[in-house]
């Protein structure tokens, strides 16, 4: 009965994972050559893996990643693709992102852009990062959304709680004055809160050209392109390959 009631505290204060570990050590005699110091460690183990592997699942859930995952370990790495595995590498490190430096991959379209731009907000959320890809287009239908629903504010707020945010196929499409204030919005209040990986297939040499307001295309590039570290990817496309590399 002593063995139940503790089983029921536990659960009650939101141990499940303990509570049935617990359970099951007993029942396979873990606990017999362990001091008591020893089998607690084990229980607070268990719980604190659990919770730290539901809390990844949460992180993966609301990142809008592709099912398949992409994942560093799989990058594929050739010298004519225009990028060494130390430019990669570098990315598996909490500085870039401590330090709030922007990454901007670019490349032909089918190069793998989006691929390894997942693959490395895939490695951030594994180090505790909430990361999170959303479309160019898509995120000036959020905007409009927003604003829409009165709610803006508290979109801009969830943006600055992503810690990496992922801006895919970057200037593919014309944008409105107003969206492209939108956008300079969204970057300043990133500012020293987290980087912005870009997928695009135009050089940042070109951002400046594709925007109609050249003050406010200033101040976007100014704050994007010169402390970002910059993928450009070269070759030929890799889609439709069956290797189990990035596409």
């Amino acid at each position: 009965m002593h063995l139940e009631q503790t089983l029921h505290q536990m659960r009650t204060m939101r141990l499940a994972t303990m509570a049935t570990c617990l359970e099951q050590r007993l029942k396979n005699g873990d606990h017999r050559d362990l001091s008591h110091e020893e089998f607690i460690s084990l229980l607070v183990e268990d719980e604190f893996a659990s919770r730290k592997h539901r809390r990844l699942s949460r992180m993966i859930g609301k990142a809008n990643f592709k099912p398949q995952q992409a994942c560093v370990e799989n990058i594929h790495y050739d010298v004519s693709r225009g990028f060494a595995k130390k430019d990669i590498m570098q990315l598996t490190s909490k500085t870039w992102i401590d330090n709030c430096q922007h990454l901007i991959i670019t490349g032909p379209t089918g190069t793998g852009k989006t691929y390894i731009a997942e693959a490395i907000g895939l490695y951030a959320c594994k180090m505790g990062y909430p990361a999170r890809k959303i479309r160019y287009t898509r995120l000036f239908e959020e905007i409009q959304a927003a604003k829409g629903t009165g709610v803006y504010l508290n979109y801009l707020r969830k943006l600055q709680n992503i810690k990496v945010l992922i801006i895919d196929d970057f200037a593919m499409q014309p944008v409105t004055p107003d969206q492209l204030c939108d956008l300079m919005e969204i970057i300043e209040e990133r500012d020293q809160l987290g980087p912005v990986i870009i997928t695009t297939q135009y050089p940042p040499s070109k951002w400046h050209s594709l925007f109609d307001d050249p003050t406010i295309a200033d101040a976007i590039c100014d704050r994007l392109i010169p402390v970002a570290i910059k993928l450009n990817l070269k070759g030929k496309s890799l889609r439709g390959k069956k290797e189990k590399i990035d596409k």
